[in-house]
């Protein structure tokens, strides 16, 4: 298998011959680091058999300021397919990543796709600031419905885009979750957030694309919902935040493909050598068992992150991948 058809399996599931590879390799300074002290992030993801590339969509608000909830009525995105939405170039300074034109041109060949865009929250909370977008949840829910049905529209048209650049997966990037708890309750979720974000999940499915939900924090009170939603995956199971592995697998495993599971903050730094070595097994083997898991980073690596300790820990995932295999022997 190749990579492509190794994540796609995956996503479809259908047996694989290993458990799919991927790694956040997007923060300038720790990709600096890595190809000082080991070689390039090219480099990197062959020789560790990394199965996706991830390209990204800028953020919806490219307009300089942020704006308050009452402007929203008036705010146009503009053509959510025009090609600036796939070729931006404009990134912050510790930003290593591509957007899609180049990740599709650069890997398209060698790895599953991602499309890494701003959903239904995360994208207004660039609009109209995190606190205001929380805030005004409760306190202005006409205006913010309003803005979630344009919006939704508006990702759905981007949908189209990225299907046309041969974008294999779409992220849906929708921080949800805190410490133990939801950002706000359930119930407003599935009020105020849920019908939009089922409309883009739903009108990718329709044109050929997975859906991928990137979501921080605790969120196990809304994944059966997620369930209903459609979501393919789940990134990044985030056990920092009060997530359970063995919980997330035993009641969701059969239902959508968990992603994820390496904590950069409290596995791939906290622990080196043996102990982290340990971490990822016990990781690989609640997730990995009948298939239904993508090992990845939970974040961006960082710079205060020793390239040899990722090494040394991509050399155990990639020996632990070929035992978790699920096809059957030829």
């Amino acid at each position: 298998m190749n990579s492509r058809e190794r994540v796609i399996a995956t996503l479809e599931r259908q047996p694989t011959d290993r458990t799919p590879i991927d790694c956040w390799l997007y923060q300038k300074q720790f990709v600096e680091k890595l190809e000082a002290e080991y070689g390039t992030r090219e480099q990197f993801l062959d020789e560790f058999n990394i199965d996706i590339f991830v390209g990204f969509v800028p953020y919806p608000n490219q307009f300089g300021r942020k704006f308050d909830v009452s402007e929203l009525v008036d705010v146009d995105l503009g053509d959510p397919r025009a090609e600036k939405w796939l070729s931006h170039t404009d990134w912050n300074y510790d930003f290593a990543g591509l957007n899609v034109r180049q990740a599709v041109e650069q890997q398209g060949g060698k790895r599953a796709i991602i499309a890494h865009t701003w959903g239904i929250v995360e994208g207004t909370s660039q609009l109209i600031g995190i606190e205001n977008c929380w805030m005004n949840l409760a306190g202005e829910p006409q205006k913010m419905a309003a803005w979630f049905d344009r919006y939704a529209d508006w990702l759905c048209g981007l949908m189209d885009s990225l299907k046309a650049a041969n974008v294999d997966i779409v992220t849906l990037s929708d921080d949800w979750g805190s410490n133990q708890t939801m950002l706000f309750s359930p119930r407003m979720w599935r009020k105020l957030i849920k019908p939009y974000a089922k409309r883009v999940v739903q009108y990718a499915r329709s044109i050929g694309l997975y859906v991928n939900l990137h979501s921080d924090g605790y969120i196990m009170q809304i994944l059966d919902d997620l369930v209903e939603i459609g979501y393919h995956s789940w990134h990044p199971l985030q056990e920092s935040a009060g997530m359970d592995p063995q919980t997330i697998k035993d009641s969701y495993g059969d239902k959508f493909v968990c992603y994820g599971s390496l904590d950069v903050i409290d596995g791939l730094l906290a622990y080196d050598g043996d102990v982290l070595a340990e971490y990822i097994r016990k990781r690989f083997a609640i997730y990995a068992p009948g298939g239904g898991f993508i090992f990845n980073t939970g974040h961006f690596v960082q710079p205060d992150i020793p390239p040899q300790r990722l090494v040394g820990a991509y050399k155990v995932v990639n020996e632990l991948a070929k035992q978790y295999g699920t096809l059957a022997p030829a």
